[in-house]
């Protein structure tokens, strides 16, 4: 892939105010930029984190173009995403609309129907499927689809848009009156008291935390009503908006970055130590964190190859390696480095080779 134009964030992209350098890892590909020939020579750009002066925001320093045009995910069927419709269902007995944003494959907006609501998603990558529409979701796309809903959904999706002030705008476009905006995201804390540096990528562009979001809602005329924990991708939290109600209570969010630095050179200590112990490993996984775990442990010549389930990634190499991707099925008895680590139990369930988790590397 040759290099893509990017520009540096001056101001905030939550309220623009100053920001100031907090963290940074080693420059790395684009995660999910998979090339179809091994890729050692791949363009590497800086992963530099920033932290508002004014409202506490962290973002990425540097934006890239182009991250979605190519874009090789696809969204796992999982019980979280029935669980979620379920929830939807009996929080909002009266809602019958709903808009996703950020629908990619549509296997939410497949569960969303099935508890009875009429459903639309829009993604850039969407396939063309009933109730799919593929766009950006902007004030303008808004505009002109000129339609309201009771619900807008926008699950891991709002830590991938740089200008959250358009989003917004469009949001107050299809929302109805007594309507609801309810979006989980990564949440920050977590990720940094649990060390999964591997989380920060190019695409994700926000570091969300609480009381940031909740001030750049309220600017909006929305109120931050009710937010809870969730366990997936290392620790999330889901978030329910309105126009109107009670601010729910937000706890203090200490950010330590010098947690995370140590957490850092303890998992290559450890990674290395598995390595020298059992030899080469296969990775499992051709995630987004998988990029930025292998380039920044500087394990590429001690992965023999990797495995994914998604047909789009098969036959082609993790940025940045020589690493073929291959189907699961072509899986020996080596052992295993986690790289989609979230989805752990279900990949012990499947295989029967010694696991290695990369955040506690120990072999089960």
């Amino acid at each position: 892939m040759s290099a893509v134009p990017y520009y540096e964030r001056t101001t905030c992209r939550l309220c623009d105010g100053p920001l100031a350098p907090v963290f940074a890892l080693p420059s790395t590909p684009i995660a999910n930029a998979f090339a179809v020939a091994p890729d050692t020579e791949a363009t590497r750009y800086p992963i530099e984190l920033m932290q508002c002066g004014a409202c506490g925001n962290v973002q990425m320093r540097h934006v890239l173009s182009g991250l979605f045009e190519d874009y090789k995910y696809v969204t796992p069927g999982s019980r979280h995403q029935v669980n979620f419709a379920k929830y939807l269902r009996q929080r909002f007995p009266r809602a019958e609309s709903v808009l996703e944003i950020g629908s990619n494959n549509g296997t939410l907006v497949e569960a969303l129907r099935a508890e009875g609501f009429r459903c639309t998603g829009v993604d850039p990558t969407a396939p063309m499927l009933p109730g799919q529409i593929r766009g950006y979701f902007t004030e303008k796309w808004a505009r002109r689809w000129d339609k309201t809903v009771d619900l807008v959904v926008a699950n891991n999706v709002l830590a991938h848009i740089d200008d959250l002030d358009d989003v917004f705008r469009g949001i107050d476009r299809v929302l109805a009156p007594r309507g609801a905006v309810v979006f989980e995201v990564q949440y920050l804390v977590d990720l940094i008291e649990g060390g999964k540096f591997d989380m920060i990528y190019h695409e994700h562009m926000n570091y969300h935390t609480l009381n940031p979001l909740s001030k750049f809602l309220a600017k909006r005329g929305l109120v931050l009503v009710e937010w809870w924990h969730l366990p997936e991708h290392g620790g999330s939290i889901r978030v329910i908006v309105m126009r109107a109600g009670s601010p729910a209570a937000l706890p203090a969010e200490p950010l330590c970055w010098d947690r995370l630095a140590l957490a850092i050179d303890a998992v290559k200590q450890g990674l290395h130590a598995v390595i020298a112990r059992h030899g080469p490993l296969v990775a499992f996984g051709a995630s987004a964190k998988a990029c930025t775990l292998i380039n920044c442990m500087d394990i590429a010549p001690h992965i023999t190859y990797c495995v994914d389930d998604t047909p789009e990634k098969q036959g082609r190499y993790i940025p940045g390696t020589g690493i073929l991707i291959k189907p699961v099925s072509c899986l020996g008895d080596e052992p295993v480095l986690l790289t989609a680590w979230n989805y752990a139990d279900v990949i012990r369930q499947r295989i029967p080779n010694v696991l290695i988790n990369p955040f506690a590397p120990i072999c089960s």
